[in-house]
């Protein structure tokens, strides 16, 4: 009964569009321009990667949070390689930083930091051999502030033999020379002695040889679309690229990476590609039908009705969920591939009946009758696999699930409309579908597949057979969570991000924690103890493991006592340890020319009168007197028996590690000495979970690949059994027959076999990208045996089973055009959007082969019995 109703439906939607064209196309124009107005206005195209995972899931959540506690977290990286110590490119680099962060679209920008900037107590924290240089120079520097006068300095200089001040050893002559100074009537200038003194300190990799240099960028504006960030990316690029051009560097290679880089570039890859392969697609589809109806005319038609069906597609789209992102990006792609099948199906059964019918209605009307239920059944197949995923937390699955799915079912019904329409419109329907001999009992690929029907249980045995030959490969084929494998090679930001791993392994792939000043030792401590773990770095620097025995050494130096010294502050007094001082000098190149200099500041000093004489030593004293206070303060401040803290840190490094009450700790994966990354699917795991065995609100850019990976892993698990469960119910309740529904789904189920095991045989793994499409291998491939077994519930005793009356040619046609939708992709630069287009084309390839073979075997032993 349903049947008939259903039947009569589509017999009367395909008389009237047939019958009134005007009032069809002006309803799908006016839909269309509506969609393309919407469209043009509201499409947002996305970039970030967690967008594609729910935001409810703890570990996204903790991460999300992250975010906005960090704001750097995102930072343009500006990498400028070049002699490691070459202050040329270190002020390159500074030069770089200044100019980007005079404009108003960069926020922030930092090359480095000026000693000064940081705490006196940060030397504590300072890698071997830094610490113990600094701590020896604290401890002259606190020896010269028992010097209550210049003369009881030099004197302690004296007795200090060779070793010079803080802030210059082994220099005498700097700590003379503002003495020597004062002598001579000049100004006496003590901050060269100072350990503060000016000295810029550049950003570089410090892990590995130190070659590249990093400026830290900060975009103004974070909340704006692709296209605003590509533009602000492309800007940024030029001003660096003019800047090494002015300073006339050559030598200096530059590039620039960071996560908003790696997702702009990717993302405006990813669209490159998909608009490529969709204007290839569209073309050869097109090229495709020219060649098969034999005229120009039939194809842009169904071009036409198909691009109206696109229209609509993207309006769905924006309503139904408002952006684009890097999976959903290729639904064109698909759409085309799938939606102009359902014009391939009407033309080819409209060929066999034109000559039977004297207008256009009627001639619809029957196809829409004979055809319409597998084309619709097919499409709501295809449409449930795809919206199957909807019901998944992995929100990227589910959005391209929600936008194609939405997207097939418009497809056909602008199709099924506008098609007709056209075609009616022309006036000249008959010239233009050419009439093809046979009828609706014409037989397949002119009975060159008759073998199947003749042999049908040695076709089922050979294909058995090869099945499970094809299938074996397919044992070994893995998912690959490293995301770095999915990126076009060649794209500037991945191959510094490349470039980084390989100079600097510990600052990209650092794991997060974010904990309390308190909690932190601890912590880091446990951390460095993991042996998957090389150390731990951002507020980690501020605790090394060895710093209680830092800090004994600290208070050792501390506690040493001063010598007890206090000369006379006049000219006699300082005249004396001066010629005592003249008189020691070693004979050797780096003090020739201060014995000489003492000699005459000494003759000058002593000729003048007593008031001007009087006059210089009070200047010196007052000067003495401020630099030995400053100095005074700094090592005590310096050698505090206080802990590190974030007030320690220079601007740049503390806004990226801590907020003040919260610190961020980085953890660095060990290298591995067969020289995988920590993306590795081997390591990558055991990596998150031996670090949650220390604190489980670990988050980061590892644990966000682990966690995505699996997410995407278990999800696409539950999105195929949704899928296939949903196409199962829908076919059983379309042929109320088991046996029926199983035959449809027997071609996709070897296609799916045959899928993995092309796979493991092209060494083509699971990843990121093509995962997602596995299951709507189910929803597009179900649709060949969906017409084939329609098609032999109508004439049992066609040859070949199910693919006589023009079905057989229809398939192929509609299959044929899906793979060159898929197979366009193959062209991408982007090895992701590549996979997939593999993935698709080898299960529906392996699908077609079994609709020509296996599925008539099957249904002619059903017919037989």
């Amino acid at each position: 009964m349903h049947e008939r109703i259903r039947d009569s439906l589509l017999g009367v939607w395909g008389r009237t569009v047939a019958a009134r064209p005007g009032v069809t196309l002006a309803i799908a124009l006016f839909i269309t321009v509506g969609a393309v107005v919407l469209t043009q206005q509201r499409l947002e195209f996305r970039s970030d990667r967690s967008d594609l995972i729910d935001p409810g899931l703890s570990w996204n959540r903790r991460y999300a949070l992250y975010k906005d506690r960090f704001e750097r977290w995102d930072d343009l990286i500006v990498c400028l390689e070049g002699p490691p110590g070459d202050v040329a490119v270190d002020a390159l680099g500074r030069a770089i930083a200044q100019e980007l962060v005079s404009d108003p679209r960069i926020r922030a920008a930092d090359a480095g930091f000026e000693v000064q900037e940081t705490g006196p107590r940060l030397f504590a924290a300072a890698p071997e051999p830094m610490f113990s240089e600094a701590l020896d120079g604290l401890a002259r520097g606190r020896l010269l502030t028992a010097a209550p006068n210049a003369a009881s300095m030099v004197a302690l200089l004296t007795g200090a033999g060779e070793e010079g001040p803080p802030g210059d050893p082994g220099s005498l002559a700097a700590a003379l020379d503002p003495i020597l100074t004062a002598l001579e009537g000049g100004e006496p200038d003590f901050s060269r002695l100072r350990p503060d003194q000016p000295r810029w300190l550049p950003l570089v990799s410090a892990a590995g040889s130190g070659r590249i240099r990093f400026v830290y960028v900060q975009l103004a504006t974070q909340s704006g679309g692709v296209d605003d960030l590509s533009r602000d990316l492309a800007w940024v690029r030029q001003t660096i690229r003019d800047a090494v051009t002015r300073s006339g560097r050559t030598d200096v290679e530059f590039g620039v990476t960071g996560i908003p880089a790696i997702e702009a570039d990717e993302t405006a890859q990813s669209i490159r590609d998909s608009t490529i392969a969709s204007i290839l697609a569209f073309s050869l589809i097109t090229l495709l039908m020219v060649a098969v109806f034999r005229g120009v005319v039939v194809p842009l038609l169904a071009a036409t009705a198909l691009l109206v069906g696109m229209a609509w597609s993207f309006g769905w789209l924006v309503v139904a969920v408002g952006h684009l992102q890097l999976l959903s990006v290729v639904f064109s792609v698909i759409l085309l591939g799938l939606g102009v099948d359902f014009a391939l199906h009407l033309v080819s059964r409209l060929e066999l009946v034109q000559d039977e019918h004297a207008d256009l209605p009627s001639a619809t009307a029957r196809v829409f009758r004979g055809i319409g239920p597998g084309m619709l059944t097919g499409a709501i197949t295809t449409a449930a696999a795809f919206g199957a995923t909807a019901l998944t937390q992995f929100k990227g699955m589910a959005e391209m699930g929600i936008i194609a799915g939405g997207g097939i079912v418009l497809c056909l019904i602008a199709v099924l409309s506008v098609f007709p329409a056209t075609l009616a419109a022309t006036r000249r329907w008959k010239s233009i579908v050419r009439h093809r001999p046979g009828g609706e009992r014409a037989r397949f690929a002119y009975g060159r597949l008759d073998v199947v029907d003749f042999h049908p249980r040695a076709m089922l045995l050979v294909g058995a057979l090869a099945v499970l030959l094809l299938g074996l490969p397919g044992l070994r084929t893995r998912y690959d969570p490293n995301v770095l494998n999915l990126h076009p090679p060649g794209i500037e930001s991945v191959e510094w991000e490349r470039r980084i791993v390989e100079e600097d392994a510990q600052s990209v792939w650092a794991a997060l924690v974010q904990t309390t000043p308190e909690q932190a030792p601890a912590l880091a401590d446990r951390f460095r103890a993991l042996p998957s773990v090389s150390g731990v770095g951002g507020m980690g620097l501020l605790l090394p493991p060895d710093r209680d025995e830092r800090a004994a050494r600290i208070a050792a130096t501390r506690a040493t006592p001063l010598p007890a010294i206090a000369l006379r502050d006049d000219f006699a007094a300082l005249r004396g340890v001066l010629t005592t001082l003249r008189d020691t000098l070693p004979p050797d190149d780096a003090t020739s020319g201060l014995g000489p200099r003492i000699d005459a500041a000494l003759a000058t000093a002593h000729a003048l009168p007593p008031d001007e004489q009087t006059r210089r030593m009070t200047h010196l004293r007052a000067a003495f007197d401020q630099w030995r206070h400053a100095l005074g303060s700094w090592v005590e401040v310096a050698l505090a028996p206080v802990p590190l803290g974030a007030d320690d840190l220079p601007p740049a490094l503390r806004a990226q590690w801590s907020d003040g009450d919260t610190w961020l700790l980085q953890i660095f994966p060990r290298v591995d000495p067969a020289g995988r990354s920590i993306l590795h699917p081997a390591r990558l795991g055991a990596f998150v979970e031996e670090l949650r065995g220390v604190d489980e609100r670990v988050l980061g850019p590892p644990v966000q690949i682990y966690e995505s990976s699996e997410l995407i892993k278990r999800e696409y698990t539950k999105a195929a059994v949704y899928a296939i469960a949903a196409i199962f119910i829908l076919l059983l309740l379309d042929f109320r027959s088991l046996a029926d529904t199983l035959s449809a789904m027997l071609p996709v189920t070897i296609g799916f076999i045959g899928c993995f095991g092309l796979m493991g045989l092209f060494d083509v793994p699971l990843n990121f990208a093509n995962i997602i499409v596995m299951p709507l291998i189910f929803g597009i491939g179900v649709d060949a045996g969906v017409h084939v077994v329609h098609r032999w519930r109508s004439e049992p005793y066609g040859r070949p089973a199910g693919l006589s009356g023009g079905t057989g040619r229809g398939i192929t046609l509609t299959m044929i055009s899906t793979m060159i939708g898929f197979g366009s992709m193959l062209l991408a630069e982007h090895r992701g959007i590549r996979s997939l287009g593999f993935v698709m084309l080898a299960g529906l390839s392996v699908c077609l082969v079994a609709c020509y073979t296996l599925l008539p075997a099957v249904l002619r032993l059903r017919t037989t019995r």
